[in-house]
């Protein structure tokens, strides 16, 4: 049953409406794509690198503890502060990064700009960003994309 007074051409400038709508969205996607894609590998290759480091840091950490010689080498206090510092470090830069990777692939999928944009920054950051200096440039190029406003409104909130 249809509406005998809908216009015969409303249901051809929806389509088109449509059309036009889903044309923009892959404009949006195909600009975030680059951006997206190189953040989730520097990313990517950041809490790799870090899943290698803090076991070994805790290694170091626990057997240096136990009798104060690590193979053979003396480990004072300051050197037990200083593996401990960097252990911080290593959890803070790992919660960066898997932030960074959560923010790229809602980038990526136009899904939530504010995790797309707030990943872009955090990667702009030079030493709390993914692999410090390489995720300055795919970051910056992240918050250039994102500040455009046909990207903007393409994404879903």
């Amino acid at each position: 049953m249809t509406n005998p007074y809908q216009s015969p051409l409303s249901e051809q400038f929806y389509n088109q409406a449509r059309q036009s709508l889903e044309a923009e969205r892959e404009r949006a996607r195909a600009a975030v794509q680059g951006p997206a894609i190189g953040l989730l590998v520097v990313s990517i290759i950041c809490v790799a690198l870090l899943m290698l480091t803090l076991p070994f840091d805790l290694f170091l950490l626990i057997a240096g503890g136990m009798n104060g010689r690590v193979g053979g080498l003396e480990v004072d206090e300051t050197k037990m502060m200083q593996i401990v510092i960097r252990m911080m470090w290593g959890v803070a830069l790992l919660a960066a990064s898997a932030y960074c990777i959560y923010g790229a692939w809602q980038m990526k999928s136009l899904k939530n700009y504010t995790h797309a944009r707030n990943a872009a920054v955090i990667a702009v950051i030079p030493c709390l960003g993914p692999c410090c200096i390489l995720g300055i440039p795919f970051g910056a190029w992240a918050l250039g994309v994102l500040a455009r406003p046909e990207v903007q409104a393409r994404f879903e909130s």
